[in-house]
Order: C-alpha cells, then sequence, then structure tokens
C-alpha cells in the first residue's frame, strides 16, 4: 500500500495530466470536510471551512481548488493552481484575525520564487476575506498583498464551475 506523500503525488500527476488534456479542473487536495463540517459550514456556522474553486478557460485556462478545515483556533487546507501547461499544490495553516483567514503556506515541490517546500511554511504570506458568498484570496507579491482571485464554493470532489457566459478579452 502506497504512503500518503506517495498517493498524493500520484494524484497530482494524474491531475496535472487531465488539465493539460481537458482543460478541467482537478484538484489533488488532502482530507476533505467530514460531513459535520460541511453541515456547519451550510449553515453559515464557519465562513470558511471547506471546498472552493475557481476556473476559467481563458489565457491557457487557470484552476484553483482550496479545501480548508478547522480544529479549534487553526485552520488547515490544501491547494491547487494551475493551468492547461503547469501546476502546483501545497498546504496552508492559519488563524482568523478580525474577519480575515491570516495563512502561512508551503508548496509541495520546489518553486523558483515559490513558498517553502512542505513541511516548512513561508510566514504570513496573505489571507483570505468573505466578500458575501465568495472567498476572496490575497496574496503577498514582493512586500504588498494584492487581490489574487476570487473563489466559490466547489462542490464536494467536482471541479469548479466553469462561467457559461465567460468572455476572454482578445481571444
Amino acid at each position: 500500500m502506497f504512503d500518503r506523500s506517495v498517493q498524493r503525488k500520484a494524484w497530482t500527476m494524474l491531475c496535472l495530466a487531465g488539465l493539460a488534456l481537458s482543460g478541467s479542473a482537478c484538484s489533488a487536495q488532502n482530507e476533505r470536510p467530514t460531513a459535520t463540517t460541511t453541515a456547519a459550514t451550510e449553515a453559515g456556522a464557519d465562513p470558511f471551512a471547506g471546498d472552493w474553486g475557481f476556473s476559467t478557460r481563458c489565457s491557457k485556462g487557470h484552476y484553483v481548488g482550496i479545501t480548508f478545515k478547522r480544529e479549534g483556533d487553526l485552520y488547515m487546507g490544501s491547494w491547487t493552481d494551475g493551468s492547461d501547461l503547469s501546476g502546483s499544490d501545497g498546504k496552508f495553516e492559519g488563524h482568523v484575525r478580525g474577519k480575515k483567514l491570516e495563512y502561512d503556506a508551503c508548496s509541495e515541490v520546489a518553486q523558483n520564487g515559490g513558498y517553502e517546500v512542505c513541511p516548512k511554511f513561508t510566514r504570513k504570506v496573505g489571507y483570505f476575506e468573505r466578500e458575501g458568498e465568495h472567498l476572496v484570496w490575497y496574496q503577498q507579491y514582493s512586500k504588498v498583498i494584492d487581490r489574487y482571485l476570487t473563489l466559490s464554493r466547489q462542490p464536494r470532489f467536482q471541479a469548479a464551475p466553469l462561467d457559461p457566459a465567460e468572455t476572454c478579452a482578445g481571444e
């Protein structure tokens, strides 16, 4: 039987191959929320826990999947972020401060200028904030934290839906 890291790497490679071949989103994520966590999240009890996603086919595609679970005051989760050409994945840890979920992050593989390789975390690299039904991801670039993208609730074990009305400028 494969250990968890081998299974995760195999799943990541399979997902990236799927992205390259079909352009559909795929997320190699760690543990998914339990039924209790899902029910609490849907009831509005926890604004961050659960599955989130983003998809676009514009500019070689961009597909993001995030899962957060909460244990006490600590949020832990996983992320995938890729295109039709390449992608990466890793883990989050963070705490809520005010209305923001401030996080530390690591990457499963070394990236030039990216996060530390897991299990070591790069500290204070951004935050998440709710905006209505959406989750907005803010990332640090140089010394500035900017809005990266807006995620929607993602159905469990499914790709983030594409916007049927999406139009790509200049394509």
